[in-house]
């Protein structure tokens, strides 16, 4: 989680200048609107509030929002600045449901939101999905635990993709787990290759030595 973090966060600073610039040439194109145009753009629903910022219990009430652990609340905060491919799911529901996608996700699979939300993310597998990948993504979710993994994942058009797929728990300000975050990025056919053979031969010793070298099998 550090890592992406890390990673999420040099990307907002670039595009933090991008945005900038384009402030600047608003105003200087459009001076009499520049105003108007800008607090439009910078209007946001928040999903999440920092538990630390000191709004009153009262004022937060009839808000659709979940006070996040200060590190998890600065990954959504991050990965929500950066434009990130992203969705949430909630484990308190039966199935472990999409409550959200980002707009990135719906540009990169070409799922609508009737047909991604409600659903549990197991339907962007398809028949040449490797069910190793499969397992990691499992065992973080059941375990609440931070995974990484290369999977071949399918569009809506029945396209398939290389997906290195990040996954890990959000928890509230009691250490309860009430999302999971999964992160998805379209990769090169060979880079996904060598990093799922990478991933798969590092989870195997360890698999082996427990006794559970048998639900790794394909």
């Amino acid at each position: 989680k550090k890592f992406m973090l890390e990673s999420l966060q040099e990307q907002v600073r670039g595009l933090q200048k991008e945005n900038v610039e384009l402030r600047m040439l608003i105003q200087e194109k459009v001076p009499d609107k520049a105003q108007k145009i800008i607090s439009e753009c910078c209007s946001k629903n928040t999903l999440f509030h920092d538990p630390t910022d000191g709004t009153p219990d009262d004022e937060k009430k009839g808000k659709d929002t979940t006070a996040l652990e200060r590190s998890d609340f600065s990954l959504m905060e991050s990965l929500t600045s950066g434009q990130q491919n992203f969705v949430l799911s909630d484990p308190r529901l039966p199935d472990n449901p999409i409550v959200y996608a980002s707009p990135g996700f719906y540009t990169l699979t070409g799922y609508t939101p009737e047909q991604v939300l409600g659903r549990n993310c197991r339907f962007l597998q398809g028949p040449s999905t490797d069910p190793r990948a499969v397992d990691i993504i499992r065992k973080a979710v059941a375990s609440g635990a931070d995974a990484t993994t290369c999977i071949l994942n399918y569009k809506a058009d029945g396209s398939p993709f290389w997906n290195q797929f990040f996954v890990a728990a959000l928890r509230d300000s009691d250490n309860c787990i009430v999302n999971y975050v999964g992160v998805q990025c379209e990769v090169e056919t060979e880079a996904a290759a060598s990093a799922l053979e990478d991933k798969v031969n590092s989870v195997l010793p360890l698999a082996e030595k427990e006794g559970g070298a048998a639900e790794l099998a394909p």
